[in-house]
Parts: structure tokens; C-alpha cells; sequence
């Protein structure tokens, strides 16, 4: 009879399996959208500095150029963060 409450119940072993699942599918989805803004701040903040370089129809003063180089490393950096990050996030969520 001891032994009947100390096991839990298909009902519970269930639900704690389902609460799992969830949550897994719930850290995959956080770790996927964290990939995403990575991606698109490596877009915006490195391709579109590089295309604003090749405009070679406007003369941009050195000073455009500094800041421009400052954007780019700071969003590759920015962008690689954010992949770290997501991969934490999955790792963490499938443990």
C-alpha cells in the first residue's frame, strides 16, 4: 500500500512530461526569434553601411567613414552576442 503513494500516478508522469515538452518547444521558439534579431541587426547594421560606401555618386568626409566602421564592427558584434545568446537559451531549455 506504501508503495502505491509514493509512485505517481500515468495522470501526473503525464502532465510532467507535457509541462517538458512545452517547455523545450517554448526555449526553441525564444532561442529561434534571439537567431532572427541576430541576423537581422547583422543586415541592417553591416550590409547597409557597405552599400553606403559604394554610393560613390555623394563625397562622404573621413569623418563619415570613421562612424560608419564604428556601426559595422558594433552590430557584427551586437549580432554575434545575440547568436551566443540564443544558443544558451536552446541549451538551457533542452537540459
Amino acid at each position: 500500500m506504501t508503495e502505491d503513494l509514493q509512485q505517481p500516478n500515468s495522470a501526473q508522469q503525464q502532465a510532467v512530461a507535457t509541462e517538458k515538452i512545452r517547455s523545450n518547444e517554448v526555449q526553441k521558439y525564444i532561442a529561434a526569434a534571439i537567431d532572427r534579431l541576430s541576423t537581422a541587426v547583422a543586415v541592417v547594421g553591416f550590409l547597409g553601411p557597405v552599400v553606403s560606401f559604394a554610393n560613390s555618386e555623394i563625397e562622404h568626409r573621413p569623418s563619415f567613414y570613421v562612424v560608419q566602421s564604428i556601426v559595422m564592427f558594433s552590430s557584427a558584434s551586437l549580432s554575434y552576442g545575440l547568436h551566443l545568446y540564443g544558443r544558451l537559451q536552446l541549451k538551457r531549455g533542452l537540459q
